[in-house]
């Protein structure tokens, strides 16, 4: 009877969850936050305002350029779990139905013949409307501590202010890039 008890007992002490509000639980009970710090950094020069500034450089498709980051508890990179962070901003564009998603050739050194050859196969075309976000939602730190998300505006959107939020718990950090 003692030994169970004792089993049971160690079983409910020794396990931990992460709550969804960023507290974390040990065995029932809840301690308080920990001291998160995160940092992000758009890789782009800023202007006098500290505004960061990206220069578009397609006309033709989405223009990527990766934001990273990084991330701390209690000073020490998050390794078990690591953490989910969240992003968004304020951009989208309209995917329609019928219009080409994408263009893809492919090439390759045709051995009968010994000519490089190049080939252009059908385009992929979208059978739906949708509203498209022009940043991924989600990531997780990398063993280092780093973070990174990628975005993706579109030529159309020069001229505009993306603003970029990165989301762990009840913390938030918060980057505005002129598109350019």
């Amino acid at each position: 009877m003692k030994k169970s008890l004792l089993i049971i007992l160690m079983s409910t002490l020794l396990g931990c969850t992460k709550e969804g509000d960023g507290n974390w639980q040990y065995a029932g009970f809840l301690m308080p936050n920990p001291k998160i710090e995160m940092s992000i950094d758009s890789r782009l020069p800023k202007d006098v305002n500290g505004y960061s500034y990206f220069k578009l450089y397609s006309s033709e498709t989405q223009n990527i350029h990766t934001i990273s980051g990084s991330i701390r508890i209690n000073g020490k990179v998050p390794d078990n779990p690591r953490m989910k962070v969240e992003w968004e901003n304020n951009l989208y564009w309209n995917l329609v139905k019928g219009d080409t998603i994408a263009t893809i050739t492919k090439t390759y050194l045709n051995y009968y013949t010994g000519q490089f050859e190049v080939v252009k196969l059908p385009p992929l075309v979208s059978n739906v409307n949708a509203l498209v976000p022009t940043i991924n939602k989600v990531c997780y730190n990398s063993a280092d501590g780093s973070i990174n998300t990628v975005i993706a505006p579109k030529w159309e959107m020069r001229g505009d202010t993306m603003t970029i939020v990165a989301r762990i718990g009840s913390i938030t950090k918060v980057e505005k890039i002129i598109l350019k």
